[in-house]
């Protein structure tokens, strides 16, 4: 992968099918503030499902982006999807530095990937002695083809930023939710739903659930790494279409109106309320899957608490939703509640939309990498 760090700030721009999302946050001492944000909505076309179809369009949303923020910042990271990234743990041997790993890494990595090695970026983590043999390390191994990057790339320099990091939208959402965890739940309950974990062994499990406008991504963390991904194919778009057509309003509209619950009473009962029961049960559906794994089917294991972020995470009542039908604290992430913003930023609106700011404020930590 592309992956350049630097100490100065930098942007973190998100690009979904939906919207582009921009934070740029600062640091002092070991307090964060949010100094720009804004979300701003993708124009139709531009995004062939995850993919960018037109990077120049593309780059006309997030030079908007970029001017609504009031930022002066150019630099900026970015994210690939994780859906298009491989992940494998390689074992090689102890004694191997980082430059004999980067060295030998091609030709490991051509038994794992189905595409000629000259089309991809390859980056890697040492992970640590292997548990299983120790004279060999477990390194991980993460690919994505160079076209994903480069679109990318592309975009951001269409908006006349200058693009220094390229991420995977997993490890934003890692980088983000080391900042927040610790005012998870600290027990099963904690959300008032009914719970039927609370005498189970607590192993730091935590499911959080990027609902997007249609694709939904089930990460199962274990502290603060994730062990599980799990892509989905359902999310918001559908009912956000259902909102607009029924009120006669615009898709922005719409969604505004989602977030705030303002919509008319037959809605809510015909579309509403089913569609946050139906994403339950495909959370619910999709923690079967994670214990249904060789690993984690011995029971020991248990999810404690499942986080709400991205778009879909603004539905009023949906976290409640959610704990009444898995029976699991649920809670909807705010991952700027304990930092400050600046005089410029309107507060409310950065509370509000924080689920969806998410990703785009794990790019903008690699600035304190």
């Amino acid at each position: 992968m592309a992956l350049f760090k630097r100490n100065e700030p930098i942007l973190g721009i998100d690009i979904s099918p939906s919207a582009v999302k921009l934070v740029e946050l600062s640091r002092s001492g070991s307090r964060f503030r949010v100094e720009a944000f804004a979300i701003e909505p993708m124009n139709e076309g531009a995004m062939d499902d995850r993919n960018l179809a037109d990077p120049g369009e593309v780059g006309e949303v997030i030079k908007r982006a970029w001017r609504k923020s009031g930022t002066r910042l150019r630099r900026a990271a970015v994210a690939v999807p994780t859906s298009s990234v491989i992940t494998r743990a390689v074992p090689m041997p102890a004694e191997f530095k980082e430059s004999d790993i980067e060295i030998n890494m091609p030709i490991e990595a051509s038994q794992y990937i189905p595409y000629p090695i000259e089309e991809v970026y390859l980056d890697f983590e040492v992970k640590g002695r292997s548990q299983t043999n120790n004279d060999m390390q477990d390194v991980m191994l993460v690919a994505s083809r160079k076209e994903n990057v480069y679109t990318r790339e592309a975009a951001l320099k269409e908006a006349g930023l200058v693009p220094v990091i390229v991420d995977v939208e997993v490890y934003a959402l890692e980088n983000m939710f080391r900042l927040f965890m610790d005012a998870l739940p600290k027990t099963s309950g904690d959300s008032g739903g009914p719970i039927n974990l609370a005498k189970a062994p607590r192993e730091g499990l935590t499911a959080l659930v990027d609902i997007g406008a249609t694709m939904t991504n089930l990460y199962v963390l274990q502290e603060d790494r994730v062990i599980f991904t799990r892509e989905q194919g359902f999310g918001c778009d559908q009912l956000t279409i259902r909102i607009a057509e029924s009120h006669g309003v615009s898709r922005e509209q719409a969604e505004q109106m989602k977030r705030t619950g303002q919509i008319a009473d037959d809605i809510v009962t015909v579309t509403l309320e089913p569609f946050k029961q139906m994403l339950a049960e495909q959370i619910g559906h999709g923690l079967q899957f994670f214990f249904s794994s060789d690993q984690y089917a011995s029971g020991r294991y248990n999810v404690d608490t499942i986080v709400l972020v991205g778009g879909g995470a603004t539905i009023v009542g949906l976290d409640r939703v959610v704990a009444d039908v898995l029976g699991i604290s649920a809670v909807v992430a705010s991952p700027f509640k304990n930092m400050g913003s600046a005089a410029k930023v309107n507060s409310n609106a950065l509370l509000r939309d924080a689920p969806l700011l998410a990703i785009a404020g794990g790019l903008a930590l690699r600035s304190f990498d």
